[in-house]
């Protein structure tokens, strides 16, 4: 049986209980009136609401638990249900910092029930226009102070004043989605407010690479690098294409010394709570076997007899497990550590603004430019689905268009015949 409750001047509460697994349960809906309606037309409306309401849990399309649940309330409902045993750290880490920096200080204490559309969007309009929050730690926070060179990267970087980036946007807008359609899942929501909210648009992130001679330049540049390692994770990166966590993860166990290959199927990876962690690579297809060009073998049993000599020296306080790239007693280094030690090398030597990813899309890049099939690009890179190579590296497909039109002129060539008029055959 329903019940109508007068809360206060102008204010309603209609209700009605349901029967659950765990016993009578009430569903409960706030009614507001103008204050220029009169008492009595105020309860005409609230039995209506009433009514709707009803209609609206035989429809199921309202449950008791709806009333209990705000956008906070459920976050971490989905946080501890969902994203953190499906998911990977790194994936829940950013749905963490997504929320808590944007999402619940804005919407945090609103049921979900009463997220609307118009809501979301004027919510989306604020990210757009919030300012940029730097993620870097006081200097007084740091262990160790920062060398001049990231001190002066950091100057540099782009104001905090800065609107976000639409990228970050779409972030935003897609964690909330997220969330939400789990809801609708869980039987809590309907429908997703979500989906009536139009998605930011943000231009396709423009890939940076090397050019050929550039890649050679920076290959002579590194025959000067004592660290085995470092010129070892430089090598996987470029020539193997392989990403910054893959190289850091590697064994020398992973080597394949009679066949020429080498087995990438763990990433470093690090997140705030757990440091440096050893996990899957990036998706499935990350998995791969990949054969490795002559010169990498030779870089690689050179880095075996560094190592070597490296454990001989260190003796009792060698704590190796064979990893390829590692620190001076053998242990594992640091997830971003090679990172800062190719911006320092590249910068050294003239390759200015060069991340360390980037010798990854070098290697993706000359490999299509040189005509090797987008399939055998895509395995080797560890892509999902090819497509995404051709998307991610089209601009390498250029130099393949300019050598179909040679190819086509040989037809002109081959047929000798003038289709430019003469200016004696053109009519007068």
């Amino acid at each position: 049986m329903g019940t109508i409750e007068k809360r206060g001047k102008n204010s309603w509460r209609v209700g009605t209980q349901v029967l659950t697994d765990s016993g009578w349960e009430w569903v409960r809906e706030p009614v507001h009136f103008p204050a220029t309606m009169s008492e009595a037309r105020q309860r005409k409306e609230a039995e209506k609401a009433l009514v709707r309401l009803e209609l609206a849990i035989d429809a199921g399309q309202a449950k008791p638990a709806q009333s209990q649940y705000t956008v906070k309330s459920f976050s971490e409902l989905w946080m501890s249900q969902h994203v953190a045993p499906n998911l990977s750290a790194n994936t829940l880490k950013n749905y963490r910092h997504f929320l808590d920096t944007r999402i619940l200080p804005a919407l945090g204490n609103i049921p979900l029930k009463k997220l609307t559309p118009l809501l979301l969007t004027q919510w989306l309009n604020d990210v757009r226009s919030s300012p940029r929050r730097s993620t870097a730690l006081p200097e007084a926070q740091l262990k160790t102070p920062r060398r001049p060179s990231e001190q002066k990267r950091m100057d540099t970087a782009k104001p905090q004043s800065m609107p976000l980036s639409p990228r970050t946007i779409q972030h935003y807008h897609d964690t909330l989605c997220s969330m939400l359609d789990k809801a609708v899942q869980w039987d809590i929501l309907a429908k997703n407010p979500m989906d009536k909210v139009d998605r930011p648009t943000a231009k396709k992130v423009r890939v940076h690479y090397l050019t050929e001679e550039r890649a050679v330049d920076l290959l002579r540049c590194l025959h000067d690098e004592d660290n085995m390692c470092y010129r070892a994770a430089l090598l996987l990166a470029l020539l193997c294409g392989l990403r910054l966590g893959e190289v850091g993860a590697l064994r020398l166990s992973d080597v394949d010394w009679d066949n020429g290959t080498i087995d990438v199927s763990h990433a470093l990876k690090y997140t705030p709570q757990q440091g440096s962690y050893e996990g899957p690579p990036k998706s499935e297809a990350g998995e791969r076997l990949i054969t490795l060009p002559v010169g990498m073998m030779a870089v690689l049993h050179e880095t075996a007899e560094y190592q070597k000599d490296a454990a001989d020296w260190a003796r009792d306080v060698w704590v190796g497990e064979g990893w390829i790239v590692h620190g001076w007693n053998g242990a594992r280094l640091h997830h971003d550590t090679v990172s800062k030690w190719f911006r320092r090398f590249a910068d050294a030597h003239g390759f200015e603004g060069v991340r360390f990813h980037d010798l990854r899309h070098t290697h993706a890049t000359i490999l299509l430019a040189n005509s090797i099939d987008v399939v055998a690009v895509a395995s080797r890179m560890g892509h999902d689905d090819a497509t995404v190579t051709l998307q991610t590296y089209a601009h390498a497909l250029r130099r393949r268009d300019v050598d179909a039109a040679r190819t086509v002129q040989t037809l002109l060539d081959l047929a000798n015949v003038q289709l430019v008029p003469t200016p004696e055959g053109q009519k007068k």
